[in-house]
């Protein structure tokens, strides 16, 4: 994916700073010194997980795993948070153990951290375990708004301040070159707004169904995210429709971005034969999990893991886990 311009001469640039100054008010931009360090603390004996608003699949999906890693002793504590850039922000800081997040909102830090300070941050902290593709909805109630290229101009809301929605919204504001009066806002704010005839789109990232997506009448309609070859290389194709959301009375084009656990490049033995068993204990209840929980299971992609950018104690677990699962065999707790 191409990189994120700083120096747009546009209003999508407010996106991309505002951005900026929420990592740097946060403290990610100087954190390397203490990141290193934490790298090699001690672990707590309860798996700390950030994810995200409570009333959002962050924390629903949060919730299932500290469900299905009980039956096996790991304890994992949930904590809802504000999203993406905040779950980072914990992480880096040494604030919990692992995170839940967007990878654009990962790739987004870990290109800004290498144009201001030198150093790649996926040295340091890796990706535990993928889960699901997190859908982009675009959303609106104007009849005149039906592709994002009709957002050029226009109001929109690009999430709350910190959120990974942020985030995507900067990239996707950068790559399709259009240029909206941009607001920031909680998705219930900007639903107000756009119901009084102040705001004309919203868009919020996450795993279809969303909850509170789910609520909203037929007044409203997805938007569809044209193809985008730099899109491409980093988010997946997809659709959302009737088949999520019972308003919606066709099909819609749009993008998703992975969302995946990740972690520290920790050393420690401690810390990595725990993240083998939270991952091992996910693994072994896909089937569980599809069934009985969150819906996004059951387009997840727990069983694919990143070479480089993976973590490699929780690699192996999967590669082991995907080789023997292919012979009909599964790893199980003695």
């Amino acid at each position: 994916m191409n990189r994120i311009s700083t120096s747009d001469k546009s209003g999508r640039n407010n996106v991309v700073q505002r951005a900026l100054s929420i990592l740097t008010r946060k403290g990610i931009l100087v954190l390397l010194g203490p990141l290193l360090i934490c790298c090699y603390a001690q672990v707590a004996s309860a798996v700390t997980m950030a994810t995200g608003p409570s009333d959002g699949s962050y924390y629903q999906i949060g919730q299932d795993i500290k469900n299905v890693a009980a039956k096996d002793n790991v304890d994992v504590q949930v904590m809802p948070t504000k999203g993406s850039l905040e779950n980072i922000d914990l992480l880096v800081s040494g604030k919990v153990d692992t995170a839940i997040v967007q990878l654009d909102a990962l790739r987004f830090v870990s290109d800004v951290l290498k144009q201001q300070k030198g150093v790649d941050l996926f040295q340091s902290v890796k990706v535990i375990l993928n889960l699901y593709p997190e859908e982009i909805h675009v959303l609106s109630n104007k009849n005149d708004i039906q592709t994002f290229y009709n957002l050029d101009g226009k109001r929109f809301s690009v999430g709350t301040e910190g959120s990974g929605t942020a985030v995507t919204a900067a990239v996707l504001l950068s790559l399709y070159d259009i240029h909206p009066n941009t607001s920031f806002e909680s998705f219930d704010d900007a639903i107000k707004k756009m119901e009084q005839g102040n705001l004309d789109a919203v868009i919020f990232v996450g795993g279809a169904p969303v909850p509170f997506i789910g609520k909203l009448s037929n007044k409203f309609h997805l938007v569809r995210l044209p193809t985008n070859l730099a899109l491409d290389e980093l988010y997946i194709r997809t659709k959302l429709g009737h088949s999520q959301y019972g308003w919606a009375e066709a099909d819609t084009e749009t993008y998703a971005v992975p969302a995946a656990i990740i972690g520290l490049d920790k050393t420690d033995q401690t810390y990595a034969k725990e993240m083998q068993s939270l991952v091992l204990s996910v693994l072994n209840s896909g089937d569980y999990l599809r069934a009985s929980g969150h819906p996004k299971w059951k387009s997840s992609i727990i069983q694919m893991y990143y070479p480089n950018r993976g973590y490699q104690p929780t690699n192996e677990v999967i590669q082991m886990f995907n080789m023997l699962d292919r012979q009909g065999y599964k790893i199980i707790k003695k």
